[in-house]
């Protein structure tokens, strides 16, 4: 690929990430207020067996040094950072079809997330109600999926632990997200990446 349609790429994907999330704040406004007034509240077997705590440090943690490390060693040299900002795009997307096909409530022990990058840039106040499926866990899978990189796997598996414990997702918002990031990377090899390589 040359490298101006390398840039034209980039400059694509960031832009249509960045009206995908753009799209996602006020969603995420009106699919709250939607749920608090008919949620459907889950009874998840798995928090059974998972005590309450507070994670949010070690879930910022791994969630932004998952993407930092994508970054530094996949900027230069190929197209995963664009790949990925699609991915991501696309994954927004599909939250925004799958929130609004399965309104979850929030369970009831949820322990708010604190996250200074989405309270501040994504999430328009107390939102709590994005549950299926997991934009965290769907990230880091995407980082996988990329770049088969297996500690990728581990560091989502544990995310994907860590928020089952703060009771900010159910069980089925985890395991739903895997597959969902692996359609979204697939889409983009399928669609986009073969459109541009043509030009």
């Amino acid at each position: 690929m040359k490298v101006s349609v390398k840039i034209v790429f980039f400059i694509g994907s960031a832009l249509f990430l960045s009206i995908c999330a753009l799209v996602f704040i006020p969603f995420l406004d009106f699919h709250e207020a939607r749920v608090d007034a008919g949620g459907i509240l889950f009874s998840d077997p798995v928090f059974q067996f998972l005590p309450v705590a507070d994670c949010s440090v070690f879930i910022f943690s791994i969630t932004y040094g998952s993407l930092v490390l994508f970054l530094a060693t996949n900027f230069r040299g190929s197209n995963l950072v664009s790949k990925f900002m699609v991915s991501y795009g696309i994954l927004l997307l599909l939250r925004m079809i799958t929130l609004s096909v399965l309104p979850l409530k929030e369970p009831d022990a949820l322990i708010f997330l604190q996250d200074p990058f989405l309270n501040n840039l994504i999430y328009p106040g107390n939102i709590d109600a994005d549950l299926f499926f997991s934009g965290h866990t769907g990230m880091v899978f995407i980082l996988y999926f990329l770049t088969k990189k297996w500690w990728y796997v581990l560091l989502g598996i544990l995310l994907g632990i860590l928020l089952m414990i703060q009771r900010v997702h159910y069980s089925i918002d985890i395991i739903a997200a895997i597959p969902i990031a692996l359609i979204t990377v697939r889409l983009v090899d399928l669609f986009v990446v073969k459109c541009v390589q043509k030009k």
